[in-house]
């Protein structure tokens, strides 16, 4: 099946941030179609008004005649009714990804692959190639304030940025011509039962890098940094350069950047180091990164309520959570910071448990909603766990260092919510964090 020929593509799971994105893709190439989701969105809407036919809920009759290939999300089980009926009707499928890799095969693609700052660095690098006029065409797993399609901007066909997935390994379905490596950490547990078996994963990817092309590698991290010592020799005979960069580059490079923090800095020298290697003049660059005030629900400023401020986090790993707690002490160093914390995932929160327990240690005042349950994803081994669990572990570990502070069980979201703005007082920070639900319930209550 050739791809870019396709006529009529049925997308299962539609309403998916990076689902939605080759869904714009295919409507921008004049292909018709059509989808389906479990519930409405924003970006089911905006589907809706760019000429998609949009379903809610799941039906075999949800798949027009005519079909040609159905794009299903990693999240949709086997069972899906959808998928049953394309099989039925032998109407090829893929994932998102797998189409994505197919459709820029020709292409110089850029993939930004790491356990944090994946999105944020995808961005920067895109809008960085944009105001170097080398117009690419940019995927990201969010969305950027200056990208008319908010997580796809629509460019040349031969130069594509994308935010590489580990999930279900999907960065796997990329042959990069430049390869962005963030760092390295022990996520999505359920895909990968040990980090042995994530560093194979990106072992994979780094093999299948083209021949000439572009490494840019963050070696303050450990796990980076040994990847490339055992993967350095087969990338030279591939006439790959790696560029490294380094935690000390990017806190003494002089970059001036709106957004704050040390990792939103090491986000921003992997950007700048790619864009200067793929052709982009510096000052275009920097300007650009001088410029960026952030995306969706990255340290996302809301609004204020009651004379505080209020912002949306998706951080839902503990170095996240961390290192956007310290990033905010750093830039209000005189404030409060009252963090709201779904976790995300039962088996994510028992496996890092206790990397959990001291990740809020920056947190002056600590609610934590019940963990969001990833359909499909939490075994029955897994459903004891909770996040009061988490809040007994925290308070100990207060207890043991002398500490004392606000750390609650918040319950069901708008109880959480409703707890945190309780206990929010004038001039503080509040973040509410989470990959789950909370964040639309957060969003209706602030009226955005």
């Amino acid at each position: 099946m050739n791809v870019r020929e396709l006529k009529s593509v049925h997308f299962i799971g539609v309403g998916g941030i990076n689902m939605s994105a080759v869904a714009k893709l295919l409507l921008h190439a004049g292909v018709k179609v059509s989808g389906s989701d479990v519930q409405a969105n924003d970006q089911t809407e905006l589907l809706k008004e760019k000429g998609a036919t949009i379903h809610i809920g799941e039906s075999a009759e949800h798949i027009p005649d005519g079909c040609e290939c159905v794009i299903v999300t990693s999240a949709a089980p086997m069972s899906n009714r959808e998928r049953l009926a394309a099989q039925e009707r032998k109407i090829p499928e893929m994932t998102n990804f797998a189409f994505l890799g197919q459709w820029f095969s020709d292409s110089k693609t850029i993939v930004v692959a790491g356990t944090h700052g994946k999105s944020t660095t995808t961005a920067m690098l895109g809008l960085a190639l944009e105001a170097a006029g080398m117009d690419p065409t940019v995927i990201v797993g969010s969305k950027v304030p200056d990208f008319p399609d908010g997580n796809l901007r629509i460019g040349r066909e031969d130069l594509f940025v994308v935010e590489g997935d580990e999930y279900a390994r999907h960065f796997l379905e990329f042959e990069p011509f430049g390869l962005v490596l963030t760092n390295i950490e022990l996520d999505h547990v359920d895909v990968f039962t040990s980090m042995d078996a994530l560093l194979e994963s990106f072992h994979e990817l780094t093999g299948k890098m083209k021949s000439e092309g572009i490494l840019v590698a963050n070696m303050s991290d450990d796990r980076v940094r040994r990847l490339l010592e055992t993967e350095a020799q087969l990338l030279a005979e591939r006439g790959v350069r790696i560029l490294p960069f380094t935690k000390e580059d990017a806190n003494g490079n002089g970059l001036e950047l709106t957004v704050p923090g040390e990792f939103n800095r090491m986000n921003a020298t992997a950007a700048k180091t790619m864009a200067e290697a793929l052709g982009a003049d510096p000052n275009n660059v920097e300007n650009a990164l001088a410029d960026f005030t952030g995306i969706w629900r990255r340290f996302e400023l809301l609004g204020t309520k009651d004379g505080y401020r209020v912002y949306s986090d998706y951080g839902h790993h503990p170095t996240a959570v961390l290192e956007t707690l310290k990033a905010v002490k750093e830039t209000f160093p005189d404030q409060r910071t009252v963090l709201c914390f779904q976790p995300h995932h039962r088996n994510r929160t028992k496996v890092l448990f206790n990397e959990f327990v001291s990740s809020f240690d920056e947190a002056d005042v600590l609610i934590l909603s019940e963990i969001y349950a990833v359909a499909g994803r939490d075994e029955d081994d897994d459903k004891d766990v909770s996040s009061e669990n988490l809040v007994e572990a925290i308070r100990e570990r207060d207890r043991e260092h002398g500490r004392v502070r606000e750390v609650v069980f918040g319950g069901a979201p708008k109880d959480a919510l409703a707890k945190t703005f309780e206990l929010a007082a004038p001039r503080d920070i509040v973040i509410v964090m989470s990959a789950g639900d909370i964040d639309n319930e957060l969003r209706t209550l602030m009226d955005v």
